[in-house]
């Protein structure tokens, strides 16, 4: 008899373990549409878990060449826009020592993000140059550069969870020791999409030519991105649309564009 309470017992918390720990995705939704669940009961389990849908273009069509319906899609992305947080991060996130972390829906695991060094480089080259040479109106690009052609943080889903943890008894963790190195919030920040070249990912942090200077990153290559406070100092961040395939990095926003200057920044690869 002990023994049979004991297995129902077992029995009970796998179910319980499992339940907590389901992520749905674009291939769950489809197996629960095609057993024949209603709308109804579709809505409630997306509502009701934690999610890590492929709504870009590709998945979306997906989705559709699936049969699965347009309200239920609706859902999708809703749920998509407004993660849920889940109430064990703002405890466990406290115990963490400031930076940035990605979150790991499955497990709420926190992966701790190393900074990496972003290097300014002189404008122009030999073709720049005689292209400045021949009409002064030609814009030279300052482009900033950081090594090889891959983050070491590699992220499998196109809506990453990220967590910025401000030490607000002290400076920031912005940008070096300088004086810029008091950041408090996400808003101190850009989210940044680099281009891939041979041996580097760059990107265009301002333009020049004989004539004047535009520092800055274009707002092309910045990505939205929402931030929702979980504690003082404890911010949750999510971009507003799903992540291509490629390189990005959070960079400090008021790093000196000039040429030579290193910034510290925190990268990241999107590999699904």
């Amino acid at each position: 008899m002990k023994f049979s309470i004991t297995v129902l017992l077992l029995f009970c918390s796998t179910i319980a373990f499992s339940q907590t720990t389901e992520v749905l995705t674009n291939q769950t939704i489809i197996q629960l549409q095609k057993a024949g669940l209603g709308k109804e009961v579709l809505k409630s389990k997306i509502q009701g878990s934690a999610c890590n849908f492929d709504l870009s273009t590709d998945g979306l069509i997906s989705l559709k060449k699936a049969e699965v319906p347009d309200e239920i899609i609706t859902a999708m992305l809703t749920k998509n826009s407004s993660p849920a947080t889940n109430t064990n991060t703002t405890p466990k996130a406290i115990q963490l020592s400031s930076g940035i972390y990605y979150v790991d829906a499955a497990t709420n695991d926190y992966t701790a993000m190393e900074p990496s060094i972003l290097t300014n480089q002189k404008s122009g080259g030999i073709g720049e140059s005689l292209k400045r040479s021949v009409t002064g109106l030609f814009n030279a690009k300052l482009r900033a550069s950081l090594s090889g052609k891959q983050a070491s943080t590699k992220i499998a889903t196109t809506r990453p969870v990220f967590l910025f943890v401000f030490d607000t008894t002290a400076t920031g963790f912005g940008n070096s020791s300088s004086y810029w190195s008091s950041a408090q919030s996400p808003n101190e920040f850009f989210l940044v999409k680099l281009s891939v070249e041979k041996k580097s990912r760059e990107v265009v942090v301002g333009k020049e030519n004989n004539i004047k200077s535009d520092v800055g990153i274009d707002d092309d290559e910045k990505v939205t991105f929402t931030s929702k406070k979980l504690s003082k100092g404890v911010y949750e961040i999510t971009p507003t649309n799903p992540l291509k395939t490629g390189e990005y990095c959070f960079m400090f926003a008021a790093s000196s564009m000039s040429a030579g200057q290193s910034h510290k920044v925190y990268d990241f690869s999107i590999t699904h």
